[in-house]
């Protein structure tokens, strides 16, 4: 309620400054009147800018209920959810109380307090008298807040108000200051009004621009004030949370409810116009409000004068004095002024025109510049503009005329006269040019003529080189040369006349056809009467008369020439195009419109319509050509349209169609066709024909195209002209006869008739001769056959071709059983066919059978089903052999010991590594189990407790020795003095301890758990012992006495006997009422005992299950460990992998040939396929440093886990110790029952001695019993006195409970630090895991690596495609064909192998992924069991609450169990992701593979097309070095007698080099063949299965 009254008394202050709001400028006289615009909240659907909003991700908040330990309601923000987000728009949307909208922050648990701020940041987009800033708050106001503003868009904030819990502290503010009159009014104050934490929600805080401040009352004259309130942005600034001080327990439901939250942010306030203007309207060019201005003012907040209106100078509106701006007066000369102080000073108006127009100038525009004249009108001054040079004086006359020099003409006198030139102070002089060429105009200062474009000279009288024709009816003066092209020099010709082609449509159409625009033919109507043809349109679509045959062809003597026609319409609504006139020719097409060249609009009368057909821009014919391309169109001209229709239902009609030409022969001289003078080697008028021994250079151009000199190289004395094809003879072939022809050899570029000679080879095939020596050798040998004249087999063939060492035998393919490598050399020997180079350890002359030390089928099709090594063990063979079996692989082994390879002993033997065979077991048959023992050491299998090599004895502290073992002796460790029993299994017991385990303590012995043994019972209990023995002792006299009195000789009074009969039966029965009682006493006793034993047994069973139980779990997380460790070696997997592609990357090494002349392609590539694989072995490196980075990181988190789970070891051992001191109480009650048993039983005992006694002396006379009496009473008092003694150790007992019970408290906070320390592991595993990612990545780019690598190698396999360069290259290449064909053959079969491993790798992954699963699943049941092992736990508790503390201490290692089980489960379910990455992985592999594989039969087929060029080689290459030849031949013809040597030097230097190369070449391909032996070996080294990766953790 405060902030509104606040609110109040702003607007009272406003209302009472301004008298009343104004919503009018002028009032009713229409005289000006201050005015503002209405009262609005600015902030109403204004976007508000936040640094920070909730819901990026989406997160949970709760609300703050004030009330500890009440659930609080939590909800989600979501930025993505239009239900839950909460952004910034609901700041200042419509604030609905039954539907609230609020922004919100992130919460305390992001970071979200102090010294962190928020800002909320409002544009107004303009400046505004600000009233009030109210918030109202969704949550609890923050306690600390702040409000700013700036008057500008890019101006500084200033402080408008801060609201703090604790000013002084935060902002450096007195607490709820005041401004005194006098003082600075613009300063921000602070208060502490609104930072009270409650409410929790709805909280208002309202800030009011004016309170406070003494000159508020004047607003109007303090610009203070007006400063003050003026704002164009408003920022919140939200510095620290309300809390209740529970945050400090890091509690992340507390750190939750905790948060910023606005549901409206309003601004009251009016659109600063200054007094100015009623209302603020939106700017059309930038969307922003600006005020709607009058009084003639302008500026977004009305703060200037318009531009005209500076009569005065510009003041805020009051409400006395609207203070509009005047406008100037400038006599209408002027629309620009400004204010000028001084004239304001001195005449009372300030306005100063600007740029007067008119020629007019002073304050008010109102007299004439110098050298200027005020016309007839009055309104406006001239400028004089009289010439310097041509006039008398620069000052005019009233008229504006200026007085000339003699000579000169002109209102001005600028100018000469016609016909004369350079103006001067005596006049100008007469002009002296040619009319043809020129325009009939001079420079007026040189007297120079102005010529046309294709003319010079002084007076334009000749035309420019490479130009002709000198005509006046040539816009350009003269025509360029046109020659096809071939010379510039040219004049017009002699001997030509004018001509035409017409049609004048007297007797028909003459052949004129039309069609539409598309082509397709329409008909053309001939009129008799008009003698005219015509086309008829029904629709909009043009219609086009087509010329016939005798208008085109070779027009080329029309250019510059007319083109004239006869046309009408019958309707004048004609609408005409760019096209209406077209020419086509040569593949090129120009149109004009019909009314281009100055031609009229059709209409319905016949016009003539003229065209000049030429390049000029004055005849725009579209596109523009330059003047060849013109020329050329006509000399080819194929068509020339004339649009008929321009309307529907319209049409169109033609005559008198004219095109002027020229023609040999008398009559009018056609000046414009030209005589070119040609060039050597070109001929006729226009140079169009080649002269005799030339050649067209490019045949398909025509007369375009260039002569070039007849080149046949010696072989031939003519060419036809058109295609240059030489008539060559003496065996030659070519264009030019540059090549010998097929079947021929030699150099046809010598120019003589014996240049080319017959081949020596066999079946008339090609031959080629060897450039350093000159040899012929033959480039096309029968299959199988190779040298110079194909003399011998080829490689991997043998025979004898040509009979040398015996008959004529035909080259045939080795046998070799398929165990040769296909891509070596050298596999055979080519006389005899034996094999040479056997491979999968084969030998033979066929390899057929395997070498010595290996076994198995030679003739398998599957290597690895051929020959493997015997592998015989060296201490189980005779004679340490290594050879073997060939068929079964058996190795001879020595006596007792069996296997293929004699690598195992017999059982009931041992000692393999004699050497001289295995010795027999000697084993006890008594302590052994089953008479084996181990094949290295001889140890044998002892039953339980049995030790001995031979198991001859018993272990330490066991007995017995038998059959079934020997049983341990058990003896209590406190009661025995030795752990090792006797022979009987009876333990030696220390003093005060009896029983066969010396477990329970002597008679009048107690257990006393400080000193942890028997103690003996104090004095007092002695004297207790020695009176029961002296009872014991009396009874026994009694007894006695009974026994004796039949023999005794005394002799007794019945009367006396009768008595001490009688008192003896009273004592005794006393006796026996006092035993009886004493045995209800230890009953009781007994059963409180008995139940207290009977419940600890019950509580140590359900800690046995609970122990069981986290026993279970342990199994369970020791699997998972098992399979984190299998994912370990697929990544160490990986990794190798990674390496040995670095291997393969670091072996190419192509070096570039050693010639210095330019790279050819092949060096370019090999250069690149360097680089390449350099970049590669950088990539691999740092692949190689994020996997050391990732283990790195992984072994920090195994030590830190390792550390952990000391400490949690160390938490266990307290948990031991308290286990052990419940123990010693449990003894402690065993004792205490043994001892009331003990009791008890001599109770018992000692009644049924008196029931005998009593039997035995019904017939005795009574005697005294009173010293019975007296003793049964002692009896009495001692059984009180045990009972008050048990008493006291149950008391003990209780206390004992209570010591554990701090015990405890200790181990609860260990177990809270064992969480603390287990959430560190959590992060460094999550670090690990990101670890594991890297490495993973780090995997992924080492395939990646792999695959670029085999691209490589596909790109070195295509180097033998460019070794056809030349026919010496071709004949080394076609002998490694059948190598490469092999290489690519086996490469296949690696990528079948490839395919199938890697086929097993994805089997092996779903297996992953089933176990996985299964791992979940036991998991699972794990977590089920333990569950059900916690319900046990807490029945437990309720059952028995005098043991709650420890099992609550269970409980708690119960609950650490379970978290451990569910991380062991996302372990396992880690596990199966990684299984299916794995999986993923696979298939990934799967499809490079069969990338690879279409790869390598890309490689092969590109074999194929080098061998079916190699195969056509005389087709081919012979052409190739034909042209070579012709270059050379033609060097020669260039070169005579200079410096051939160094030529012929050169070339040989390049053979030599290409000879490099071939060498380089050979060796390349060796590598490739080793890449490929590498690649084997990287196939033969992947796994069979695929792996999990593995874990950060170790077991």
């Amino acid at each position: 309620m405060r902030w509104f009254i606040q609110v109040v008394f702003s607007l009272t202050c406003l209302a009472i400054c301004s008298h009343s709001a104004m919503d009018e400028c002028t009032d009713d006289s229409s005289r000006p009147q201050r005015c503002m615009p209405e009262f609005v909240n600015a902030a109403f659907n204004v976007t508000v800018v936040a640094t920070n909003t909730c819901g990026s991700p989406p997160e949970e908040y709760c609300v703050q209920t004030g009330v500890t330990g009440v659930t609080k309601s939590c909800h989600i923000c979501d930025a993505g959810d239009r239900r839950q987000h909460h952004s910034a728009v609901y700041l200042t949307d419509y604030n609905n109380q039954q539907d609230t909208t609020w922004w919100q922050s992130q919460t305390m648990l992001a970071g979200i307090q102090y010294p962190n701020s928020i800002n909320l940041t409002l544009h107004l987009g303009k400046a505004f008298d600000i009233t009030y800033v109210r918030l109202k708050f969704h949550t609890s106001r923050p306690e600390s807040f702040a409000i700013y503003k700036r008057t500008s868009e890019d101006g500084p904030w200033t402080p408008y108000q801060y609201y703090s819990g604790s000013c002084e502290k935060t902002y450096q503010k007195f607490n709820r200051g005041f401004i005194r009159t006098g003082e600075d009014e613009q300063q921000a104050l602070c208060t502490d009004e609104f930072s009270d934490i409650s409410p929790l929600t709805g909280g208002n805080v309202a800030f009011s621009t004016l309170e406070g401040r003494p000159s508020a009352y004047n607003f109007d004259n303090s610009p203070v004030l007006q400063e003050w309130v003026t704002a164009t942005d408003i920022k919140v600034t939200l510095n620290r949370l309300n809390t209740f001080g529970d945050e400090v327990f890091n509690d992340p439901k507390v750190l939750k409810s905790y948060y910023y939250a606005v549901s409206d942010f309003a601004v009251g306030g009016r659109c600063k116009c200054n007094g100015h203007a009623s209302e603020c309207v939106k700017n059309n060019g930038f969307d922003k409000p600006v005020c709607n201005c009058k009084h003639n003012t302008e500026g977004d907040d009305c703060n200037v004068c318009k531009p005209f209106y500076n009569d005065r100078p510009w003041r805020r509106a009051t409400a006395n004095n609207p203070n509009e701006c005047l406008k100037c007066n400038c006599n209408g000369k002027s629309a620009e002024c400004y204010f000028d102080p001084e004239l304001y000073r001195a005449t009372g108006h300030g306005g100063h025109c600007r740029n007067c127009a008119d020629n007019t100038d002073g304050p008010k525009c109102e007299r004439c510049l110098d050298n200027h004249y005020r016309d007839r009108s009055g309104n406006r001054c001239l400028p004089c503009s009289c010439n310097s040079v041509g006039s008398l004086a620069t000052q005019c006359d009233n008229t504006g005329r200026c007085s000339c020099k003699p000579g000169v003409m002109g209102d001005k006198c600028d100018r000469c006269q016609p016909g004369f030139h350079t103006l001067t102070e005596a006049g100008c002089r007469p002009c002296s040019c040619n009319p043809s060429g020129s325009t009939q105009e001079c420079d007026v200062q040189t007297g120079r003529c102005q010529c046309k474009d294709n003319v010079e000279g002084f007076n334009c009288d000749r035309c420019k080189l490479g130009y002709f024709n000198l005509d006046p009816q040539n816009p350009q003066g003269c025509t360029l040369c046109f020659c096809f092209q071939h010379s510039s020099v040219c004049d017009s010709a002699e001997g030509y006349s004018i001509d035409t082609v017409s049609s004048t449509f007297d007797k028909d159409d003459e052949q004129w056809t039309a069609q539409q625009r598309d082509g397709s033919s329409v008909s053309v109507q001939w009129s008799a009467g008009g003698e005219e043809i015509s086309l008829v349109a029904e629709d909009y679509f043009p219609m086009y008369f087509v010329a016939p045959e005798r208008f085109l062809g070779n027009q080329l003597l029309s250019y510059g020439q007319n083109l004239t026609l006869n046309f009408r319409v019958d309707r004048r609504d004609t609408r005409l195009s760019a096209e209406d006139v077209v020419l086509e020719g040569a593949g090129l097409r120009v149109a004009v419109p019909l009314i281009a060249q100055g031609n009229a609009y059709p209409g319905e009368n016949m016009q003539t319509f003229v065209f000049r057909l030429h390049d000029s821009t004055d005849y725009p014919w579209r596109p523009t050509l330059p003047q060849s391309e013109f020329q050329k169109l006509l000399h080819n001209l194929t068509s020339i349209k004339i649009r008929g229709t321009y309307s529907e239902r319209s049409a169109g009609y033609l005559d008198d169609v004219m095109l002027i030409t020229a023609r040999r022969g008398p009559g009018t001289p056609a000046r414009w066709v030209e005589k070119c003078t040609c060039p050597q080697g070109y001929m006729g008028q226009h140079c169009e024909n080649c002269t005799l021994g030339y050649r067209r250079n490019r045949p398909d151009l025509g007369a375009f195209s260039s002569c070039d000199a007849c080149n046949c190289n010696g072989h031939s004395d003519t060419c036809n002209p058109d295609t240059g094809m030489c008539d060559c003879q003496h065996n030659t072939a070519g264009l030019s006869c540059e090549r010998c022809e097929d079947g021929s050899y030699g150099d046809s570029t010598v120019g003589s008739s014996s240049d080319c000679k017959p081949c020596p080879c066999p079946g008339g095939s090609t031959c080629a001769v060897v450039p350093k020596t000159k040899e012929v050798v033959c480039t096309n040998c029968p299959t199988g056959t190779t040298g110079k004249r194909c003399e011998l087999c080829d490689d991997g063939f043998f025979g004898d071709p040509l009979g040398e060492n015996g008959p004529v035998r035909v080259c045939r393919a080795c046998k070799c059983s398929d165990n040769i490598d296909p891509n070596a050399v050298g596999n055979c020997d080519r006389e005899t066919g034996e094999c040479l180079k056997c491979i999968y350890n084969t030998d033979g002359f066929f390899c057929d059978r395997c070498k010595e030390g290996f076994y198995g089928s030679p003739l398998a099709t599957n290597p690895n089903d051929k020959c493997k090594p015997c592998s015989c063990s060296l201490y189980g063979t005779v004679d340490r052999q290594t050879t073997c079996l060939q068929v079964t692989g058996q190795c001879p082994c020595l006596a007792h010991v069996i296997n293929r390879d004699c690598s195992a002993c017999e059982p009931g033997f041992f000692n393999l590594q004699s050497g001289t065979g295995c010795v027999r077991c000697t084993c006890n048959p008594i302590g052994s189990t089953n008479g084996q023992c181990d094949i290295s050491s001889g140890q044998c299998e002892c039953q339980p407790g049995v030790t001995g090599l031979r198991c001859e004895r018993c272990e330490v502290n066991f007995f017995g020795f038998g059959l079934s073992g020997c049983k341990p002796c058990d003896c209590d460790p406190e009661g025995s003095s030795t752990t090792q029993c006797k022979d009987d299994g009876r333990c030696e017991c220390s003093p005060g301890f009896v029983g066969a385990r010396c477990d329970m303590c002597e008679e009048n012995y107690f257990y006393n758990r400080s000193t942890l043994g028997c103690q003996q019972c104090p004095a007092c209990y002695s004297l207790i012992r020695d009176k029961v023995n002296q009872q014991r002792q009396k009874l026994h006299d009694l007894q006695n006495l009974i026994d004796n009195l039949g023999s005794t000789s005394e002799a007794v009074s019945d009367k006396a006997f009768e008595d001490r009969l009688k008192q003896a039966e009273k004592a005794i029965m006393d006796l026996l009422e006092e035993a009886q009682t004493s045995k209800n006493v230890d009953k009781g006793l007994l059963e409180r005992l008995g139940n207290l034993n009977n419940t600890l047994t019950t509580q140590w069973n359900r800690l046995q299950n609970i122990r069981n139980g986290v026993d279970d779990t342990g199994t369970q997380t020791d699997k998972a460990r098992n399979r984190v460790r299998d994912t370990e070696n697929l990544v160490d997997r990986a990794r190798e992998e990674l390496d040995k592609a670095k291997d393969a990357i670091s072996k190419l090494d192509i070096k570039t040939p050693s010639n210095t002349a330019d790279p050819n392609n092949m060096t370019l590539l090999a250069e690149e396929a360097r680089n390449l694989a350099d970049k590669h072995k950088m990539d691999a490196d740092q692949i190689e440093k994020i996997a050391k980075d990732a283990n790195d990181t992984s072994t920090k988190a195994l030590n830190l886990l390792m550390k952990t789970l000391d400490g949690e070891g160390k938490t266990n051992k307290d948990i031991d110790e308290l286990n052990r001191k419940y123990n010693e109480a449990k003894d402690l009650a065993n004792n205490l029952e043994k001892q009331a048993n003990k009791v008890h039983a001599e109770a018992e005992e000692a009644g049924d001695k008196a029931l005998k006694i009593y039997s035995n002396l019904t017939s005795l006379p009574p005697f005294n019993t009173k010293s019975l009496e007296g003793e049964a009473s002692k009896i009495k008092k001692e059984a009180s006195d045990l009972d008050k003694l048990i008493d006291k150790t149950e008391k003990e007992y209780n206390d004992l409970r209570d010591d554990l019970r701090g015990k405890e408290t200790e181990v609860r906070k260990l177990l809270e630090k064992g969480k603390t320390e287990q959430q560190t592991a959590d992060q460094l595993l999550a670090r690990a895991d990101a670890a594991k990612a890297l490495a993973e990545e780090a995997a992924n780019k080492g395939r990646s690596t792999y695959q670029e690598a085999q691209d490589i190698l596909g790109n070195l396999r295509d180097f033998d495609k460019r070794v056809n360069d030349n026919k010496t290259a071709a004949e080394n290449a076609m002998k490694r064909i059948p190598e490469i064909n092999a290489t690519i053959s086996a490469a296949n079969e690696k990528t079948k192998q490839a395919e199938g491993a890697l086929g097993n790798a994805d089997a092996d992954a779903k297996e992953a992924k089933s176990k996985a699963e299964e791992a979940e699943k036991i998991a699972s049941l794990a977590q089920k069991g333990s569950a059900k092992t916690k319900v046990d736990a807490e029945k437990a508790f309720e059952d028995t609450k005098k043991l709650d503390g420890e099992v609550n201490n269970m409980m708690d290692q119960l609950s650490a169990a379970e978290a451990e089980l569910a991380k062991k489960k996302a372990e396992a379910d880690q596990d199966m992701m990684m299984a299916s990455m794995a999986s993923d992985n696979a298939k990934e592999a799967e499809d490079n593979a069969r990338k690879a594989k279409s790869a390598v039969r890309t490689v092969l087929n590109t074999i194929n097309d080098l061998l079916k060029s190699l195969g056509n080689i005389d087709k081919v290459d012979l052409s190739k070095l034909g042209l070579i030849e012709g270059s050379l031949k033609q060097a020669k013809d260039k070169m005579v007698n200079s410096d051939l040597d160094r030529k012929l030097s050169e070339l040989n230097d390049v053979a030599k080099s290409q000879e490099e190369m071939i060498t380089d070449y050979d060796r390349q391909i060796k590598e490739i063949q080793s890449d490929i032996a590498n690649l084997n070996d990287i196939k033969n080294t992947l796994p069979n299965g695929c792996f999990n990766t593995p874990s950060i953790e170790r077991p």
